[in-house]
């Protein structure tokens, strides 16, 4: 009997639209699919106001009011959370699914010790007194590598450094073992050896927990240190999805081939560093083809005239890119075939 090695989804995004409440004409996110698994890291890549920090803040239904879900499924362990009452959101949210934020100095609030704002987590959803509650935080302190958890959950965040903040932000996170965490830029602002430090930590949690793990980050070498698999986007939608190593060794997509050629080699003298040239296109003024033909050296003209969905590559590889197949347009997007060659 053969056994299928693959891990079932823990989180499963389908067809995910977000818009503006006041024109759901416009799309701030489009058509967003994507998996995590138990034990497994998912990171999410791209430049700033591509969309991957409000879809992450979504699966927690946490995102501006005046943005809005108009299409899709975030389904938890087969749940869709879209159609979740208050109630259940509240037990979801830091209880079944934790996140850290992109900056722990403002996460944190400054006129409570860190150690009364981990407690107040673990209170909100176990029924623990406030003695039991208080060894539990000190435990997740020692856990995440801070020195003298006793003493140091009675500091205030501004008697801390940046790197345990952050680590206060993730022993906060992880207080009533989370099934999923979500990190949006966890290593900003922190110095190189801090950052190794927290991708190392997050690495052994996750796997110490088989806990799935979404990273929401523009550093391809978190990614590269961290991820299993890779969902690359741009202009709010996916244009390549891959396990990690098949896209550090062949991107598919231009975009991400920009994206990996920015990035300074350390053993080769570079006088110019590779950019993208041009500027992502807004929201309410999205090209009629690929949101990224004017930027992508290899654009032709059905380019300028074809939005190409993801398309299937093989080994769970997909790039909405009509390159990969030699531009034959009736082939590579049978749904389009009417559209003039």
């Amino acid at each position: 009997m053969t056994v299928d090695a693959t891990p079932s989804p823990l989180l499963s995004v389908r067809g995910l639209t977000l818009a503006p409440q006041y024109n759901r004409a416009i799309s701030l996110v489009q058509d967003v699919s994507f998996d995590v698994a138990p034990g497994r890291v998912l990171g999410v890549v791209g430049e700033s106001g591509c969309g991957k920090s409000v879809t992450a803040l979504s699966i927690l239904r946490i995102a501006h009011p005046a943005i809005v879900p108009t299409a899709g499924q975030i389904l938890f362990q087969g749940e869709d959370l879209l159609t979740s009452g208050p109630a259940r959101l509240r037990q979801v949210r830091g209880g079944e699914i934790a996140m850290i934020f992109q900056e722990p100095m403002t996460s944190l609030n400054p006129v409570f010790t860190v150690g009364d704002q981990i407690i107040e987590a673990i209170r909100t959803h176990e029924r623990l007194g406030r003695r039991a509650a208080r060894a539990a935080a000190i435990e997740m302190l020692g856990h995440v590598g801070i020195p003298s958890p006793e003493q140091r959950i009675d500091a205030f965040p501004h008697q801390m450094s940046g790197g345990m903040r952050q680590r206060v932000m993730i022993a906060m996170a992880l207080a009533c073992k989370p099934k999923l965490l979500i990190a949006d830029e966890p290593t900003t602002a922190l110095d190189v050896t801090i950052q190794a430090q927290i991708i190392e930590l997050l690495r052994r949690l996750g796997k110490e927990f088989n806990m799935a793990i979404v990273i929401i980050t523009h550093d391809l070498g978190v990614v590269a240190d961290l991820a299993d698999d890779v969902v690359i986007m741009y202009a709010g939608r996916i244009v390549e999805r891959a396990p990690a190593a098949d896209l550090f060794a062949r991107p598919r997509h231009p975009y991400a081939e920009g994206l990996l050629r920015s990035v300074p080699p350390i053993d080769v003298d570079v006088e110019r560093l590779a950019t993208i040239p041009g500027t992502v296109p807004s929201a309410d003024a999205m090209p009629e083809g690929c949101r990224f033909a004017e930027r992508c050296p290899d654009a032709r003209d059905p380019c300028r005239r074809i939005d190409p969905p993801l398309i299937d590559l093989g080994a769970r590889h997909a790039a909405a890119c009509i390159r990969e197949s030699g531009y034959s347009l009736v082939h590579a997007l049978p749904a389009i075939a009417k559209v003039p060659a």
